[in-house]
C-alpha cells in the first residue's frame, strides 16, 4: 500500500523497535544496499530497472469491460489483455496527484519494492509500467 502523500511530512514510526543509529557512513550504507537501490531523502527507494513507457496503455492492452478486480483510495485494478499475445494481466491504475500533491515518488518506490520481490513466489510480478499525464499503470501478473 502506498502511503498518503500529504502525510509524508508527518513521520510517526509504525514499528515498535527503533534501531540505534550506527556509525556507518552514507557511502558504506549505499554500498551495502547495492548499486541499484538508492534511497531518497525520505527513505523511499528511488531507482528502478523497469522502463516506464510513455506511449498510450491502450495501444498494447485492452481493458476487459466489467472486470474490476479491486478498488482502493488511490488506485483501481482492472483485468486487461495484452493485444499481441492474448495473455491476461491485472492493470493497477494509480493517480499521480493525491490531495493536490505529486506522489510519483511513492509510485516509483512501489515499483522498486515489486522489483526487489521478484524472486518471491508469494508476490505478484511486475510486467510493465505505463505513465500518462494524470496516472501511472502497473501491469501485474494475475
Amino acid at each position: 500500500m502506498i502511503p498518503e502523500c500529504p502525510g509524508a511530512g508527518n513521520r510517526r514510526s509504525r514499528t515498535r523497535f527503533q534501531p540505534n543509529p550506527s556509525p556507518v557512513s552514507a557511502s558504506t550504507a549505499a554500498a551495502a544496499r547495492g548499486p541499484n537501490q538508492a534511497r531518497s531523502f525520505s527513505g523511499l527507494l528511488s531507482e528502478i530497472q523497469t522502463s516506464i513507457r510513455t506511449e498510450p496503455f491502450t495501444e498494447h492492452f485492452a481493458v476487459i469491460p466489467g472486470k474490476e478486480l479491486g478498488r482502493g483510495k488511490f488506485a483501481v485494478v482492472r483485468k486487461c489483455m495484452e493485444k499481441s499475445t492474448g495473455h491476461e494481466y491485472a492493470a493497477k491504475f494509480m493517480r499521480k496527484r493525491r490531495k493536490g500533491q505529486d506522489c510519483r515518488v511513492e509510485i516509483i518506490h512501489e515499483i522498486a519494492v515489486l522489483e526487489l520481490a521478484t524472486a518471491s513466489p508469494r508476490v505478484v510480478n511486475l510486467h510493465q509500467v505505463y505513465e500518462m499525464a494524470s496516472e501511472m499503470v502497473l501491469v501485474l501478473e494475475l
